[in-house]
Protein backbone atom coordinates (compact mmCIF):
# COMPACT_ATOMS: atom_id res chain seq x y z
CA UNK A 1 0.00 0.00 0.00
CA UNK A 2 0.94 3.75 -0.30
CA UNK A 3 -0.27 7.24 0.97
CA UNK A 4 -1.57 9.76 -1.02
CA UNK A 5 -1.00 12.38 1.57
CA UNK A 6 -3.00 15.51 2.07
CA UNK A 7 -1.49 18.93 0.72
CA UNK A 8 -1.33 19.91 4.51
CA UNK A 9 1.07 17.60 5.47
CA UNK A 10 3.44 18.24 2.66
CA UNK A 11 6.82 20.05 3.73
CA UNK A 12 5.97 22.49 1.11
CA UNK A 13 3.28 25.30 2.74
CA UNK A 14 2.64 26.68 -0.46
CA UNK A 15 1.04 23.34 -1.65
CA UNK A 16 -2.19 23.90 -3.58
CA UNK A 17 -1.92 27.70 -2.31
CA UNK A 18 -1.99 29.65 -5.57
CA UNK A 19 -3.05 33.91 -5.93
CA UNK A 20 -6.76 33.56 -5.91
CA UNK A 21 -7.41 36.95 -8.04
CA UNK A 22 -10.99 36.50 -8.20
CA UNK A 23 -13.71 34.95 -6.58
CA UNK A 24 -15.67 35.10 -10.06
CA UNK A 25 -14.77 36.68 -13.33
CA UNK A 26 -16.92 39.18 -14.66
CA UNK A 27 -18.44 36.51 -17.31
CA UNK A 28 -19.63 35.02 -14.32
CA UNK A 29 -21.20 37.45 -12.57
CA UNK A 30 -22.48 39.21 -15.48
CA UNK A 31 -24.73 35.70 -15.78
CA UNK A 32 -25.53 35.98 -12.34
CA UNK A 33 -27.09 39.02 -12.76
CA UNK A 34 -28.87 38.21 -15.99
CA UNK A 35 -30.65 34.73 -14.22
CA UNK A 36 -31.58 36.60 -11.31
CA UNK A 37 -32.33 39.72 -13.40
CA UNK A 38 -36.31 39.54 -12.07
CA UNK A 39 -35.56 38.99 -8.22
CA UNK A 40 -32.59 41.55 -8.48
CA UNK A 41 -34.83 44.43 -10.27
CA UNK A 42 -36.67 45.17 -7.61
CA UNK A 43 -34.15 46.27 -5.73
CA UNK A 44 -32.74 48.55 -8.44
CA UNK A 45 -36.28 50.21 -9.18
CA UNK A 46 -36.53 51.61 -5.98
CA UNK A 47 -33.01 52.92 -6.54
CA UNK A 48 -33.22 54.38 -10.20
CA UNK A 49 -36.71 54.51 -10.78
CA UNK A 50 -38.96 53.32 -13.71
CA UNK A 51 -37.98 56.31 -16.28
CA UNK A 52 -34.86 53.97 -17.52
CA UNK A 53 -35.41 52.25 -20.39
CA UNK A 54 -34.80 48.21 -19.85
CA UNK A 55 -31.35 48.07 -21.82
CA UNK A 56 -30.15 50.59 -19.89
CA UNK A 57 -31.22 49.42 -16.19
CA UNK A 58 -30.35 46.16 -17.32
CA UNK A 59 -26.80 47.65 -18.03
CA UNK A 60 -26.48 49.42 -14.61
CA UNK A 61 -27.86 46.18 -12.92
CA UNK A 62 -24.84 44.67 -14.52
CA UNK A 63 -21.96 47.23 -13.52
CA UNK A 64 -23.59 47.68 -9.92
CA UNK A 65 -23.56 43.96 -9.01
CA UNK A 66 -19.87 43.92 -10.50
CA UNK A 67 -18.43 46.84 -8.41
CA UNK A 68 -20.39 45.61 -5.04
CA UNK A 69 -18.64 42.04 -5.57
CA UNK A 70 -15.04 43.19 -6.52
CA UNK A 71 -15.63 45.94 -3.80
CA UNK A 72 -15.95 42.96 -1.06
CA UNK A 73 -13.88 40.31 -2.98
CA UNK A 74 -11.02 40.53 -0.59
CA UNK A 75 -12.24 40.42 2.67
CA UNK A 76 -14.13 37.52 1.46
CA UNK A 77 -11.21 35.62 -0.24
CA UNK A 78 -9.45 36.09 2.93
CA UNK A 79 -12.50 34.25 5.55
CA UNK A 80 -12.30 31.94 2.52
CA UNK A 81 -8.97 30.84 2.51
CA UNK A 82 -8.90 28.67 5.68
CA UNK A 83 -12.44 26.27 4.11
CA UNK A 84 -10.31 26.09 0.88
CA UNK A 85 -7.40 24.32 2.80
CA UNK A 86 -9.35 22.49 5.01
CA UNK A 87 -11.55 21.44 1.91
CA UNK A 88 -8.40 20.00 0.22
CA UNK A 89 -6.89 18.78 3.19
CA UNK A 90 -10.28 16.59 3.84
CA UNK A 91 -10.84 15.18 0.44
CA UNK A 92 -7.72 15.09 -1.64
CA UNK A 93 -4.85 13.17 -1.57
CA UNK A 94 -1.86 12.96 -3.71
CA UNK A 95 1.19 10.80 -4.21
CA UNK A 96 4.35 12.34 -5.75
CA UNK A 97 6.78 10.46 -7.53
CA UNK A 98 9.77 11.86 -9.06
CA UNK A 99 11.85 11.03 -12.55
CA UNK A 100 15.21 10.96 -10.71
CA UNK A 101 16.30 8.04 -8.77
CA UNK A 102 19.91 8.81 -7.96
CA UNK A 103 18.98 11.99 -6.68
CA UNK A 104 21.43 12.70 -3.99
CA UNK A 105 19.15 15.61 -2.86
CA UNK A 106 16.19 13.93 -2.65
CA UNK A 107 17.66 10.50 -0.60
CA UNK A 108 18.88 12.75 2.10
CA UNK A 109 15.18 14.32 2.16
CA UNK A 110 12.94 11.66 1.74
CA UNK A 111 14.58 8.61 3.07
CA UNK A 112 15.81 9.07 6.52
CA UNK A 113 19.13 10.28 5.08
CA UNK A 114 20.16 7.56 2.51
CA UNK A 115 18.86 5.02 5.22
CA UNK A 116 15.73 4.07 3.44
CA UNK A 117 14.76 2.63 0.52
CA UNK A 118 13.05 3.64 -3.03
CA UNK A 119 10.37 1.98 -4.82
CA UNK A 120 10.18 2.55 -8.83
CA UNK A 121 6.46 2.40 -10.25
CA UNK A 122 6.02 1.78 -13.72
CA UNK A 123 4.03 4.83 -15.10
CA UNK A 124 2.20 3.46 -18.12
CA UNK A 125 0.59 0.49 -15.28
CA UNK A 126 -3.26 1.09 -15.23
CA UNK A 127 -2.91 1.57 -11.35
CA UNK A 128 -2.25 5.27 -13.27
CA UNK A 129 -4.74 5.82 -15.26
CA UNK A 130 -7.88 5.95 -13.01
CA UNK A 131 -9.12 8.90 -15.38
CA UNK A 132 -12.97 9.06 -15.84
CA UNK A 133 -12.73 11.85 -18.73
CA UNK A 134 -10.61 14.22 -19.70
CA UNK A 135 -12.21 16.93 -17.54
CA UNK A 136 -11.13 14.64 -14.48
CA UNK A 137 -8.09 16.14 -12.39
CA UNK A 138 -8.17 12.54 -10.51
CA UNK A 139 -6.26 9.54 -11.49
CA UNK A 140 -3.51 10.22 -13.60
CA UNK A 141 -0.18 11.46 -13.23
CA UNK A 142 0.78 14.63 -14.51
CA UNK A 143 4.19 16.63 -14.49
CA UNK A 144 4.71 19.31 -12.11
CA UNK A 145 5.22 22.81 -13.45
CA UNK A 146 7.94 24.93 -11.72
CA UNK A 147 7.74 29.05 -12.16
CA UNK A 148 9.01 31.98 -9.62
CA UNK A 149 5.53 33.45 -8.89
CA UNK A 150 2.23 31.49 -8.08
CA UNK A 151 -0.40 31.19 -10.90
CA UNK A 152 -2.93 33.30 -10.48
CA UNK A 153 -6.82 31.91 -10.36
CA UNK A 154 -10.18 32.59 -10.24
CA UNK A 155 -11.81 30.69 -7.62
CA UNK A 156 -14.97 29.60 -9.37
CA UNK A 157 -12.88 27.80 -11.84
CA UNK A 158 -11.38 25.04 -9.50
CA UNK A 159 -10.90 22.63 -12.31
CA UNK A 160 -7.83 24.93 -13.33
CA UNK A 161 -4.75 22.20 -13.68
CA UNK A 162 -2.52 24.74 -12.17
CA UNK A 163 -4.27 24.56 -8.55
CA UNK A 164 -2.64 20.67 -8.24
CA UNK A 165 0.72 20.91 -10.28
CA UNK A 166 2.28 24.29 -9.95
CA UNK A 167 5.09 24.76 -7.59
CA UNK A 168 8.13 26.74 -6.70
CA UNK A 169 11.17 26.80 -8.90
CA UNK A 170 13.08 26.10 -5.49
CA UNK A 171 11.83 22.49 -6.16
CA UNK A 172 12.54 21.99 -9.44
CA UNK A 173 15.52 19.44 -8.83
CA UNK A 174 12.78 17.19 -7.51
CA UNK A 175 11.55 16.94 -11.10
CA UNK A 176 8.25 15.79 -9.47
CA UNK A 177 4.97 13.80 -11.27
CA UNK A 178 1.94 13.43 -9.08
CA UNK A 179 -1.70 12.23 -8.89
CA UNK A 180 -4.71 13.09 -7.33
CA UNK A 181 -7.10 10.57 -5.85
CA UNK A 182 -9.93 11.10 -3.48
CA UNK A 183 -9.34 10.18 0.02
CA UNK A 184 -13.14 9.00 0.23
CA UNK A 185 -11.92 5.90 -1.46
CA UNK A 186 -8.69 5.16 0.31
CA UNK A 187 -8.49 1.37 0.73
CA UNK A 188 -7.16 1.98 4.79
CA UNK A 189 -7.13 5.14 7.14
CA UNK A 190 -5.02 5.67 10.30
CA UNK A 191 -5.94 8.08 12.76
CA UNK A 192 -3.30 10.31 12.99
CA UNK A 193 -2.31 13.52 14.98
CA UNK A 194 -2.80 16.03 11.88
CA UNK A 195 -4.21 14.49 9.35
CA UNK A 196 -5.42 10.11 8.82
CA UNK A 197 -3.02 8.58 6.84
CA UNK A 198 -4.60 7.04 3.80
CA UNK A 199 -3.67 4.20 2.24
CA UNK A 200 -4.41 2.66 -1.09
CA UNK A 201 -3.83 -0.45 -2.53
CA UNK A 202 -1.54 -0.91 -5.97
CA UNK A 203 -0.57 -3.92 -7.41
CA UNK A 204 2.45 -6.17 -7.68
CA UNK A 205 3.00 -5.63 -11.07
CA UNK A 206 3.35 -2.10 -10.79
CA UNK A 207 6.95 -2.36 -9.16
CA UNK A 208 9.74 -2.48 -11.35
CA UNK A 209 12.32 -1.34 -9.72
CA UNK A 210 13.49 -1.66 -4.87
CA UNK A 211 16.53 0.13 -4.86
CA UNK A 212 18.15 -0.45 -1.03
CA UNK A 213 19.69 2.53 0.17
CA UNK A 214 23.07 3.59 0.65
CA UNK A 215 23.24 3.73 4.44
CA UNK A 216 20.53 0.81 4.92
CA UNK A 217 21.37 -1.50 7.55
CA UNK A 218 21.77 -5.21 6.97
CA UNK A 219 18.87 -6.18 8.77
CA UNK A 220 16.64 -3.82 6.34
CA UNK A 221 18.38 -4.67 3.29
CA UNK A 222 17.68 -8.44 3.84
CA UNK A 223 13.73 -7.73 4.31
CA UNK A 224 13.79 -5.78 1.42
CA UNK A 225 15.52 -8.73 -0.46
CA UNK A 226 12.96 -10.97 0.74
CA UNK A 227 9.92 -8.80 -0.24
CA UNK A 228 11.32 -8.08 -3.83
CA UNK A 229 10.66 -11.78 -4.53
CA UNK A 230 6.93 -10.61 -4.14
CA UNK A 231 6.92 -8.53 -7.18
CA UNK A 232 7.30 -10.17 -10.42
CA UNK A 233 8.40 -7.19 -12.57
CA UNK A 234 10.69 -5.57 -9.73
CA UNK A 235 14.48 -5.19 -10.24
CA UNK A 236 16.20 -5.70 -6.92
CA UNK A 237 19.22 -2.62 -6.70
CA UNK A 238 21.46 -1.17 -4.64
CA UNK A 239 22.65 2.27 -4.31
CA UNK A 240 26.58 2.86 -3.60
CA UNK A 241 29.05 5.70 -3.65
CA UNK A 242 30.06 7.05 -6.89
CA UNK A 243 34.10 6.94 -6.53
CA UNK A 244 35.02 9.31 -8.75
CA UNK A 245 31.95 12.01 -8.36
CA UNK A 246 29.42 13.11 -5.92
CA UNK A 247 26.99 10.75 -7.13
CA UNK A 248 25.11 7.65 -6.76
CA UNK A 249 26.14 4.71 -8.28
CA UNK A 250 22.47 2.22 -8.88
CA UNK A 251 23.91 -1.52 -8.89
CA UNK A 252 22.02 -4.58 -9.76
CA UNK A 253 21.48 -6.98 -6.41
Amino acid sequence: MVRFTQPGDFNDPFEFRPYIQYAASDEVLREYAESNFGELIDQQLAQYGTILPPDVLQELLNTSVLEVFRDLEVHLLEGLAPSIDATFNQKVGVICLSEVPDSILMWGHYTDHHRGFVVGFDSEHSFFSKRRSQEDEFGFLRPVNYQRERPRVVLSDTSSPVWFSTKSDQWAYEREWRMLRSLSEADSRIESTRFPVCLFGFPEDAVMEIIIGLRSTPTLAQRIEALARTFPKATLLRAIENPMEYSLVLTKV
